[in-house]
């Protein structure tokens, strides 16, 4: 939205910002692009390979502190550039002032490609792409990962990816945007028949046996008849077949063009048709084919034939001269395994099909300065060990999500926590092929829909700057972990029932979070800070929630009612601001439990607390509003410029006054800051404050089993 303010951020110190002391390296080493692994090493004759500069370090001092010096330019790991415990204590890094591009992919020239020639090809082809569209040899490559799709998937199925003077080139689309939607369905193939989520309403159907069948819309007939001829090369179509967070990939069966009907190949949990409507659906659910050689006629487009083994691209601009990479290899580009004190600072990594670096086990690794993009799956991985660290880095263009967290024991008394830290890092477009939980941060979350837990104890993630996503902003679980100064925009562009905050456990696996002085805003179709069901001796405070709602939901902070009777939890909820919400505090509580000093302004429904009685909650705005302990406004309370979302407040404002106790929340310190690896902000467009947050891909599902 044009006017939003960028809050300022505040510039901390190289102690502040948590650098590592740097250490006199016992063995420094020189590595080039234009190098020789025959050379020495040094400044002036450097190594070619990251890999034999590795073992040379090993072998010169192996009780570590060495260094690697990257020159500029770009190195291709086509195998994963793997740093165990015999490498503890080595840094790889930049020299100063160059751009060093770890790349995993394969980079191909314009005569690794050649036109279509083959008649029955060349019928396939819609007319826009003839004798534009060229042809690639996976096999005659030796690319692996050009087989067939599975029948059911949710993520890029294992397929490579192709990239275009560094832009991922889409697949093969129809519609090119938005979505077909089903008449009807015929055949949920599994799911529940009644109106009730329960288990005992689910159909029982063979999983290996046939899926679901819908009949397509009218409009939707000659692309159908197009993808009936050609099922012997295989129909996938991608949807939202059931509930906007669950977005599967599934092989058509068959197409009866005469009823107008798709069979699908095999069934998906739960069936298709909506939830809330079955068993006929709402005629609302979203789909779109994906992958398939008679839809490539956009400059850009590509498709697989799998039967063929080719690849088909219709490129945006002429081969000669153009960077084209494809991606295949499915392992991190850099894996740390078991090692202590390595450094990777201001690298980018980027073209891979896997995620982007991968630290398991070890102690005290730092990623400081790098970009991230450009990979399919994650782009950092924390698994395990102690006191990881990813400080001011770049991630985005990112098939899944951003830094993915696990560690500590959550069953030892006390608690062991890991202590990772993410902290200072833009993250950004990120879920481009896994639309549905991937987050920016995954802090503890296992699984989709139903939920899931993997241990996080005690992760530390703040002052990041995370936007533009299709669904979640950061997913949590675990225990002891503290979420501060982070700022969030733009997330369920696609999917509602959503937050910037999400978690779903259960049985009393998931407690003692802090959030606070974070800014949620702009986000038309979400919610803010949401828990879906376990939420034991949770800490929200001094929280700024503006989302613009313009959606079937928008609540700023969502405490729903999930385990509490039968384990009864507490929760603290004060000091926060809920602003232009379509619902403001909905929050299911056992008692005792702290909500109050909290403010509502130009919120649909400002507040509803319900406490749990027995296995029963019981209703009550009275006592949530009474007795001063918070506040709604239907207008300007006193901010610094309400219109231009600076929420500041004056020394004067009426909050001050009506809410006495309430404590002004420090936005000079929110979101990301200068340091040694950052040594800019991004403006307010690039951090996507500038942009219309209304999206035409929105779903806009009504969430009707809500407690």
């Amino acid at each position: 939205m044009k006017g939003r303010k960028r809050l300022p951020a505040i510039i901390y110190s190289a102690a502040l910002a948590l650098t590592m002391f740097q250490p006199s390296y016992a063995v420094e080493l020189f590595v080039s692009p234009s190098g020789d692994d025959a050379n020495g090493g040094t400044r002036d004759n450097p190594f070619l390979t990251l890999e034999h500069a590795r073992d040379a370090a090993r072998a010169a001092n192996p009780a570590g502190a060495n260094i690697l010096w990257l020159r500029g330019g770009e190195y291709i790991l086509l195998q994963t550039l793997d740093l165990t415990s015999a490498d503890s204590g080595l840094t790889i890094r930049s020299v100063q002032g160059e751009t060093v591009r770890l790349s995993g992919g394969r980079v191909l020239s314009a005569k690794n490609f050649r036109p279509v020639t083959d008649a029955a090809t060349l019928a396939r082809l819609a007319q826009p792409a003839l004798g534009k569209c060229v042809e690639l040899d996976l096999a005659a490559l030796g690319i692996r990962h050009r087989e067939a799709y599975p029948d059911v998937f949710s993520d890029n199925g294992g397929l490579i990816e192709l990239y275009f003077n560094g832009a991922r080139m889409p697949l093969s689309r129809f519609p090119k945007t938005g979505y077909m939607t089903m008449q009807r369905v015929l055949n949920n193939a599994g799911g529940v028949k009644s109106a009730n989520w329960e288990s005992a309403n689910w159909e029982r159907v063979d999983p290996a046996g046939v899926g679901g069948t819908f009949v397509f819309r009218d409009e939707f007939s000659e692309p159908h008849a197009r993808w009936a001829r050609v099922l012997d090369h295989g129909v996938w179509l991608k949807g939202y077949w059931r509930i906007p967070w669950e977005n599967e990939v599934i092989r058509v069966k068959s197409i009866d063009l005469a009823k107008k009907t798709v069979t699908f190949a095999k069934p998906i949990p739960g069936g298709i048709g909506s939830k809330y409507h079955r068993p006929g659906g709402s005629g609302d659910e979203k789909y779109w084919l994906m992958n398939l050689l008679e839809e490539v006629d956009k400059p850009g487009e590509w498709a697989v034939d799998f039967p063929s083994g080719k690849l088909y691209f219709y490129p945006p601009k002429p081969l000669d001269g153009a960077r084209i990479v494809i991606c295949d290899n499915d392992q991190p580009v850099i894996r740390v395994s078991a090692a202590t004190n390595v450094v990777l600072r201001q690298l980018t990594v980027e073209n891979n099909l896997g995620h982007g670096i991968a630290i398991e086990g070890g102690a005290n690794n730092l990623i400081a300065g790098c970009v991230v993009r450009n990979v399919s799956r994650n782009a950092v991985v924390l698994d395990g060990g102690l006191h990881h660290e990813v400080l001011s880095c770049d991630l985005y263009n990112l098939g899944a999500g951003g830094v993915w967290l696990a560690g500590g024991d959550e069953q030892s008394t006390p608690r062991l926590s890991a202590g990772h830290r993410v902290v200072n890092n833009h993250i950004h477009d990120f879920a481009q092929i896994e639309r549905v939980y991937a987050a920016a941060v995954n802090s503890g979350y296992t699984g989709g829909g139903g939920g899931g837990h993997h241990s996080a104890v005690g992760m530390y993630v703040a002052h990041n700057l995370i936007h533009d996503t299709p669904h979640v902003g950061i997913l949590h679980g675990s225990w002891d972990s503290i979420y501060e100064y982070n700022e969030i925009l733009d997330f369920c562009k696609v999917s509602n029932d959503m937050g910037a905050w999400y978690c779903y456990d259960q049985f009393t696996r998931n407690g003692n979070e802090t959030f606070r002085y974070n800014y949620i805003h702009s986000s038309a179709e979400g919610d803010g800070v949401y828990f879906d069901n376990d939420h034991r001796d949770m800490h929200v405070y001094g929280n700024v929630i503006c989302l613009d709602s313009r959606g079937k939901r928008g609540t700023a902070f969502l405490f729903k009612k999930g385990t509490q009777a039968q384990f009864p939890q507490a929760i603290d909820c004060t000091n926060n601001l809920a602003i232009n919400c379509r619902f403001g505090y909905e929050i299911v509580t056992a008692l005792p439990s702290r909500v109050d000093h909290n403010v509502a302004v130009n919120c649909g429904q400002p507040f509803t607390w319900r406490w749990i009685c027995g296995t029963n909650s019981v209703v009550t705005n009275r006592s949530l509003v009474a007795g001063q302990q918070n506040v709604s406004y239907t207008n300007d309370p006193g901010f610094v410029n309400f219109a231009k979302h600076d929420f500041r407040l004056k020394p004067d404002a009426q909050v001050f006054k009506d809410l006495p106790g309430f404590q002004p929340i420090p936005f000079e310190k929110i979101g990301l800051f200068v340091d040694e690896y950052r040594d800019r902000l991004p403006t307010d467009e690039e951090a996507g404050r500038t942009q219309n947050t209304a999206t035409r891909d929105a779903l806009g599902v009504e969430i009707e089993d809500r407690k």
